[in-house]
């Protein structure tokens, strides 16, 4: 959605709960379960029109980062960054449920909306533990895609809690929805590779870390 005007608090709470019973906008859905790297994407034809961006960084090591980072993804810390407005940060990380992106791009008031398609919580097959969720856009974002936002523990094999990684990842596939997105397509990839390192960022401060990110 463009704006030309920042919208109010109560108009964009509104505009979430119009949309909450709409339905996703892209092809693919739960896409983002489908492989676990960037180049399996990219070999799949379904996936041909897509951009497929992933980042995945050490945040630390042992269960009091994970736990810190699992409390900074409740929280929305991902997206606490000088330029983005998240709406609404008490929304919980529950299947179901709709949030609201804003953001000054190419002179405009952007604003989207996603929707939490599905979850990560807990022991994974590999020995892993890991929380997350993704979510996927509606009708009205800037781009047709979808998400997924994860921290994973990988347990050191002698259970010492102070041992094994830490890491945060963003995997995402995604395409302009809009004509002006298809033309500002330059900008639109700039903001996303800044997104990524800003968010990055935010979860290695939220955790402790005074690593930085600078590229991606």
């Amino acid at each position: 959605m463009f704006c030309l005007r920042k919208p109010s608090d109560s108009d964009i709470k509104q505009y979430i709960n119009d949309r909450r019973e709409e339905q996703f906008a892209y092809s693919n859905l739960y896409g983002t379960q489908d492989y676990a790297t960037k180049e399996e994407y990219e070999m799949d034809p379904k996936y041909s029109n897509f951009d497929i961006d992933q980042v995945k960084i050490q945040l630390g090591t042992g269960v009091e980062c994970f736990q810190k980072a699992v409390a900074a993804l409740k929280q929305w810390k991902h997206f606490d960054l000088d330029w983005v407005d998240f709406y609404f940060k008490n929304t919980p990380i529950a299947v179901g449920e709709t949030v609201g992106i804003l953001s000054k791009q190419m002179g405009f008031w952007i604003l989207s909306f996603a929707r939490i398609n599905y979850l990560y919580d807990g022991d994974q097959e590999d020995g892993s533990i890991k929380f997350g969720y993704s979510y996927g856009t509606l009708k009205e974002h800037v781009e047709k895609g979808e998400e997924r936002f994860v921290v994973e523990w990988v347990r050191d094999p002698d259970g010492a809690p102070d041992k094994g990684a830490v890491y945060y990842e963003m995997l995402s596939f995604s395409e302009p929805s809009y004509w002006l997105s298809q033309l500002g397509y330059p900008v639109t990839r700039y903001f996303q590779n800044k997104f990524v390192i800003d968010s990055c960022n935010q979860m290695l401060k939220s955790v402790g870390s005074n690593q930085t990110v600078k590229n991606v």
